[in-house]
């Protein structure tokens, strides 16, 4: 069932969130700025541009999903107009809460007058949100999801406790298994609900763990938000690669205006909700192939991954592989006119050039071959090219316009990154010349690691294992399973044949992959899990193909091989495994281990950072430190990376002595300096370094020493 109403009460509704928005900003009224914020923000924008692009009659998880979608673009796209027009006229703080209210005000009520303009005999439809008895006992248990996580990262923070989150992290895979045991019971429309709802469960684990920014490079994409959101205007401030990343620096700035939250909660978070979206983006994907049961089970694949769950300490990545989701979802859906599909592509893959810059090379990559793929597949077989040399051109200007132009630092940056992989092509055999996680896929130091190293490994590789056998099944039964235009009959556990483009994508995903593995700079250059969380975007539906092939020729249901490496992957990958023969791995169960001394960051290390940007000579200041001190410095005192050495504190050089020395919480409570070749040395090592200094500063995790 669905809910309908007239263009004329879809106009009011929309008048009256800007109203209430208004009036919630301007009174600054507690929670209800933020909820009322949020839909300003991240919904109402895109549902704006969907009724101008009369887009109503598609199903509403695609008008969910393309509504988040279009309205990051939107703000960072518009944001940055506001931005570069205030800064021309001459108005200094174009991205203060009155510039952006009144900039966003009239920009909606045209759009909303656009629409009506053009949409007068519309009805609009939304869900029915009465539910049917079994479809509310099917939701009760995944409805408890986000509260369980929320109050179990609460218990963890407080009390050291995470009964409760191994519990949620037990219940969700149990969960899933039920939903596939009683398959034929379970109501088709809860799928992208129970996906949603694991979706913003896991997510949640990291983020709202600690108080403060987690993970590597957030430290310093939090920093170019800092800088944004102090000086009130985007601009080119750090002549850096993340100066390209306006998903770091001017789209929190913007919302961090409108809601007014801390501005660290702010950054924990914001990435989630947005992200928590993207296995919905595979759901709509995979369904078209593979049905809605499988997809389902292919958007569990997509969430029950390593990139995924590190979401929150990869901001940027995380919202350019959004986008890259999105503008393949584009490709593949039919039910969009021809002319308004590429129109998306083009705002999709520009907003993933303004996102991040690895990424958009990756995604120029998978382009760029799909074109030539289908060029020459074309010159043997008659089918619908998706891909023209058009939008190839289009793209490679939009690169070369931002990265070049705007911002050079990111085109250099791609430049060296092809340079670098052509000139380490003779460390092809050199196994530390490849990234950490390379290394441990090859299986390095496996027999020295404990019992759940040994049983991750083994799941990891039958996940290969799994997208493999879907992929080559796909290759060597092509004309039942793609190239529709063909009269041969498909595959009778497709839904549909896939696209020739897509299968196209498919091998060149794959062979990224294999490329990350097998030369030596790229995995270090870019990251595997980078890439991986590109690619099974796309490869998320060959792992359930796999699962099928597998199980026919093992005569058993498909779901069950299916979960069966799924479901140990899944727990590997949340440190369940580990937690149960004692292994503390996960920084979301544990209080210690290398993953926690390494991310998390103590409320001691933020009042030491913030006493010493307090305290400090503000001329000429050095600060020697490890390599995750450094990043502490950045976030949490906001220190210029140029005034923070982390080189010096462990190698034969002298310390002048008015420089200062800032040790973290590992440093001070386990008497460990980490290198940056993420090395650990015995601080007394190093005691003479602090010799000529005095402690200034001591609170029992932070010291700073001068």
């Amino acid at each position: 069932m669905i809910n309908k109403f007239k263009i004329e009460g879809w106009f009011a509704l929309i008048l009256s969130i800007v109203f209430i928005t208004d009036i919630a900003i301007l009174l600054n009224t507690p929670i209800l700025r933020q909820i009322i914020g949020f839909i300003f923000l991240m919904i109402l924008p895109g549902l704006l541009i969907l009724q101008i692009l009369k887009l109503n009659k598609i199903e509403f998880i695609e008008k969910f999903v393309l509504s988040i979608g279009l309205s990051i673009s939107f703000l960072m796209f518009i944001g940055l107009l506001v931005n570069n027009s205030s800064l021309s006229l001459g108005y200094e703080s174009p991205l203060s809460t009155a510039s952006l209210l009144i900039s966003f005000n009239v920009t909606f009520i045209a759009m909303a007058i656009i629409g009506y303009k053009i949409s007068k005999n519309l009805i609009f439809s939304f869900p029915n949100l009465n539910l049917s008895t079994s479809e509310k006992a099917f939701l009760i248990v995944p409805v408890s999801f986000p509260a369980l996580g929320i109050f179990g990262t609460h218990v963890m923070n407080i009390m050291d406790n995470n009964i409760i989150l191994m519990f949620l992290l037990s219940l969700i895979p149990i969960y899933v298994a039920s939903i596939c045991i009683f398959n034929k019971n379970f109501p088709e429309s809860m799928y992208p609900t129970v996906i949603f709802l694991i979706s913003i469960s896991l997510l949640l684990l990291r983020s709202l763990r600690s108080n403060h920014i987690i993970g590597v490079d957030t430290h310093a994409e939090y920093y170019f938000f800092q800088t944004t959101l102090n000086n009130m205007f985007w601009g080119v401030f750090g002549h850096s690669t993340l100066d390209a990343c306006l998903s770091i620096s001017l789209l929190p700035t913007i919302c961090q205006s409108i809601l007014n939250v801390p501005s660290e909660f702010l950054f924990k978070i914001l990435y989630s909700l947005i992200y928590s979206v993207s296995p919905l983006i595979i759901y709509v994907i995979s369904k078209k192939y593979i049905g809605k049961f499988y997809a389902f089970l292919a958007s569990c694949f997509f969430m029950f991954q390593h990139s995924f769950l590190f979401t929150t300490m990869n901001a940027r990545t995380s919202l350019a592989v959004l986008f890259f989701a999105l503008a393949m979802m584009m490709f593949f859906n039919d039910n969009i006119d021809p002319l308004k599909k590429k129109v998306l592509f083009i705002v999709f893959m520009a907003s993933c050039v303004v996102s991040h810059y690895s990424t958009t090379y990756i995604f120029f990559i998978i382009l760029f071959g799909t074109f030539i793929g289908m060029t020459i597949l074309s010159k043997k077989n008659t089918f619908k090219k998706v891909v023209n040399l058009k939008m190839v051109v289009i793209f490679s200007v939009l690169i070369f316009f931002w990265y070049s132009q705007i911002t050079d630092t990111a085109f250099n940056a791609g430049i060296d990154f092809v340079k670098n992989t052509l000139v380490n092509l003779n460390q092809f055999f050199i196994e530390e010349s490849r990234e950490g996680n390379i290394q441990s896929l090859y299986g390095a130091g496996i027999g020295e690691k404990g019992i759940p190293n040994k049983i991750e490994f083994v799941f990891t590789w039958l996940t290969f294992v799994f997208i493999g056998i879907g992929v080559i099944t796909s290759i060597r039964r092509y004309k039942d399973m793609s190239f529709p235009e063909l009269s041969f009959k498909k595959s009778d556990f497709l839904k549909e044949k896939f696209e020739v483009a897509y299968l196209v994508i498919a091998l060149i995903c794959t062979g990224l992959l294999v490329a990350m593995v097998a030369l030596p700079f790229i995995s270090k250059g870019y990251g595997v899990q980078r890439l991986y969380a590109t690619g099974i975007t796309i490869l998320s539906v060959f792992y359930i193909i796999g699962g099928i092939i597998i199980s026919r020729g093992l005569k058993i249901r498909a779901y069950l091989i299916i979960l069966f490496v799924l479901i140990p992957y899944f727990l590997c990958v949340t440190g369940v495994t580990y937690n149960m023969f004692g292994v503390p791995q996960s920084i979301i169960l544990n209080s210690e281990g290398e993953q926690y001394d390494m991310y998390y960051v103590h409320d001691q290390e933020s009042y030491g950072a913030t006493w010493l940007v307090n305290n400090a000579e503000p001329k000429n200041i050095r600060i020697y430190t490890d390599l995750y001190g450094e990043r502490r410095l950045i976030s949490q005192a906001g220190f210029s990376p140029y005034a923070i050495d982390k080189y010096t504190l462990m190698d034969e050089r002298d310390i002048a002595i008015r420089d200062y020395i800032y040790l973290r919480y590992y440093n001070v409570v386990n008497g460990k300096l980490l290198d940056v070749q993420r090395e650990n040395h015995n601080i007394t090592e190093y005691i003479e370094k602090f010799s000529r200094k005095n402690k200034h500063y001591n609170n029992g995790g932070a010291e700073i020493w001068l």
